[in-house]
Formats: structure tokens, C-alpha cells, sequence
């Protein structure tokens, strides 16, 4: 350990490693910068069953001076929802928590100049008799998406669950950001949390929820010679994604593929369920590739991109990757939400399925058009949306507190 550093506590629900979903590339990044100007000492709610990538996140950030990873991790149970209900401020919570990791965490804040909690529901880890200095960082407006979610659900009592839910996890982002000496989150879930909690602006710090912005770097894509393939890439077992995708399927690809008998439609991501599966399975066109280690093969000979989300928060990492890479895309209010895209210029923003439909297959075959457009998106991301910036930014709020 350094002794002329500050020593930093970062608290956060699972091991971010290896970075290959949105939360964990955020997470994993800002370790990576953070163990290069403090201390820090990183504890982990879950993933401690996974030897081999413990041993891979302390060789990928050998600047972290303490690394702790428990495994609290309760299933997605309808009686776990129930019991959470009772005893917790949320259901996330109850999933993650242990008397011993609030005793691991008490006991290393009190040797911490900062204590930084990653997602709200580590927030309830905290003693209450904890004085320090504590930053937010908010991957999303989280009760956002559990009230969007319960729209997307049929009968009257899961929607109640949901919403009563909703109403919860809205209480513990209230008492985390009023706790934190300010929250990290990004403008459009800044503006959410404002409208819904009453916070004051001055509680919030800018950050954006970006991709893997090294695809900046490479060659642009030769739209015009390849195929009528189209990329997705998503992990599956998240509800928006799998929402969005399945809503494409069956409302825009009978369109496309009608018109496009050719095109083909390339699902990249693991943790679909069996109807999910089933359902690409046995739809003409559609490959459902299960998860990709290398996503570059699929993106280099794709045409174009779609994030068909429907429900969400905060930035999309997703929609972000497709603009990095160079790729035209198709996305939705809610895929391209945060992000300062003009609709035809950067992408094609639309929500209703048919004009959905009818955009991609328009830029299926004007590649002249879709590259002028993709340009454009890819030259914004260099302009407004990296990394480097992002995270020096961040570096110097955390400063101004001690």
C-alpha cells in the first residue's frame, strides 16, 4: 500500500470480471483508473465462487490494495421476493446481503478517507453509525425500472408487486443519495431522480455509462460490401434486453424478413430463457448465437446495428458500441436515451414497430446514406463520449472532498 495515497473503499455488488455487460465495463474502468490515484480497496458482494476470475481481476488491476469477494447472491425466488418484502429495503438488497460483509465493510470504512457504494443497494451495507465521506455511483435510475417493468407485466397482482417495489427502491435511492456526500449518475437519470425524489441538483455529479470506446480505433466497415446481416448483442437474462429483443422479433422481422428474405439477423448474448430460445429457434433468419467471447468477426461483416429497447435507464452501453464501431443503427427513445443523437443524422431513432421495420430495411440497401449517417454518430462519440475525459472528470470530484 502506498502511504502517500488517500485510501479509497469501493463497495459493490459482484465481482466486475471479466467486463462483458454494461455494469460491469463501467465498474471494472473505473477501478482501473481510480487504483492508480488512491488506495483502494475493493469489496465484493458475489462472484467468489469464481476462482479463476478473482485471480484475473487482481492480474488485470494489480494496483487494488485489498480484495474481498463474498458470495451473497439469493435467487430470483417468488418466496426470496416475498421474504424481501419483510426484511429488506429492496429486493437487490436482500439478494446481496450478509452480516459478515457489513461487518468486513464497517470495519475497512473505518480505515477509508472515502467510501464509494456502486449501485444503490449497497448503500444498506453501511452502518448508520458510518461518518465518512460517501460517494453514489448510480448505474441507473433503478426505480425507474422496476416501474417500467411493471408495466410490461398482465395481471393486476404482479403489477402491485412490481410497483409496490418500485416504491421501495425509490426510498433507498432517496436515503442513498441524501446519505452521499454527492451521487455520480448520468443527465438523463439526474433529471428522473430530481423529478421523482425532490433532490436538489447540487446532490449530483455527471458520468456516463459508455462502451468499449478502443473500437473507436479500428478501420471503418465496408458497409457496402457485406451482407444483409444485422447485429445485436445483449445480455439476455436482462429484462430490457430480453423485452426488446423479443418485441423485435416478433413485431418488426416478419416485415423485414418478407421484404429481405435474405437478411439475416445475428443475436450475440447468453442467458436466454427457454421461450426466448425457442422462439429464435424457430424463427426463419434469426441466429441466435448464444455469447460471444469476440464480437468483432459478427461486427465487421454486419451492415447495421438495432437496440430495440422498450424500457430503461440511464445510458446504453449497448447502443454506444454500435456507435463506436461504426456501425448505422436502429434504436429506440429509450436505447438512444442520454446520449445527445439526432435522429438521421447520428442514427435512426424510432419506437413504433412498423416505421422500426421499414428503417432497417431502408438501410439494408442505402449504404450510402447509412455510412454518411454512421460517420456521423462515430465522429460525436470521439467529440463527447470517451473514457479519458469521463474518468478525469470524475478523479477530480472525488478530490474535492478530502
Amino acid at each position: 500500500m502506498n502511504s502517500s495515497k488517500s485510501t479509497l473503499l469501493f463497495v459493490t455488488t459482484e465481482l466486475p470480471y471479466p467486463a462483458d455487460s454494461g455494469g460491469r465495463i463501467k465498474t471494472f474502468r473505473l477501478l482501473q483508473y481510480l487504483s492508480l490515484q488512491f488506495n483502494v480497496k475493493l469489496i465484493c458482494a458475489f462472484g467468489g465462487k469464481r476462482k479463476k476470475a478473482v485471480e484475473a481481476m487482481k492480474a488485470a488491476i494489480p494496483g487494488l490494495s485489498y480484495l474481498q469477494v463474498f458470495d451473497n447472491h439469493q435467487p430470483r425466488t417468488a418466496i426470496n421476493f416475498f421474504v424481501a418484502l419483510m426484511t429488506s429495503p429492496s429486493f437487490n438488497a436482500f439478494r446481496i446481503y450478509s452480516k459478515e460483509l457489513e461487518t468486513m465493510i464497517k470495519w475497512s470504512a473505518e480505515s477509508s478517507d472515502v467510501l464509494m457504494v456502486d449501485h444503490a443497494e449497497t448503500i444498506d451495507l453501511v452502518p448508520e453509525e458510518h461518518k465518512g465521506k460517501i460517494v453514489y455511483h448510480s448505474h441507473n435510475a433503478e426505480f425507474k425500472l422496476w416501474s417500467d417493468f411493471a408495466t410490461m407485466r398482465g395481471t393486476f397482482l404482479t403489477k402491485w408487486m412490481l410497483e409496490w417495489e418500485a416504491s421501495r427502491v425509490k426510498q433507498l435511492e432517496r436515503y442513498a443519495i441524501k446519505r452521499s456526500t454527492f451521487t455520480f449518475a448520468a443527465p438523463n437519470d439526474q433529471q428522473a431522480l430530481m423529478a421523482e425524489l425532490g433532490i436538489d441538483a447540487s446532490k449530483f455529479r455527471s458520468t456516463y455509462h459508455l462502451g468499449n470506446d478502443a473500437l473507436l480505433e479500428l478501420d471503418d466497415i465496408d458497409l457496402k460490401a457485406n451482407g444483409k446481416e444485422i447485429f445485436y448483442a445483449g445480455t439476455l437474462s436482462w429484462e430490457p434486453n430480453r423485452d426488446g429483443i423479443q418485441w423485435f422479433i416478433e413485431n418488426c422481422w416478419p416485415t423485414i424478413h418478407e421484404k429481405e428474405p435474405n437478411a439475416v439477423l445475428n443475436v450475440c448474448g447468453g442467458g436466454a430463457d427457454d421461450a426466448l430460445l425457442k422462439l429464435m429457434n424457430h424463427t426463419a433468419g434469426v441466429n441466435a448465437l448464444g455469447f460471444v467471447d469476440d464480437l468483432e468477426a459478427i461486427m465487421q461483416k454486419s451492415r447495421c446495428a438495432i437496440v430495440p429497447l422498450r424500457f430503461g435507464s440511464g445510458m446504453k452501453i449497448k447502443t454506444f458500441d454500435a456507435l463506436y464501431r461504426g456501425l448505422p443503427l436502429i434504436t429506440t427513445t429509450t436505447g438512444a436515451e442520454g446520449i445527445e443523437l439526432e435522429n438521421k443524422k447520428h442514427a435512426y431513432i424510432v419506437d413504433e414497430p412498423n416505421a422500426f421495420a421499414e428503417t432497417v430495411i431502408s438501410v439494408l440497401n442505402d449504404t450510402d446514406t447509412a455510412t454518411t449517417t454512421r460517420d456521423q454518430g462515430r465522429s460525436i462519440c470521439r467529440e463527447r463520449y470517451s473514457y479519458a475525459s469521463m474518468l478525469q472528470g470524475m478523479l477530480e470530484d472525488i478530490r474535492s472532498i478530502h
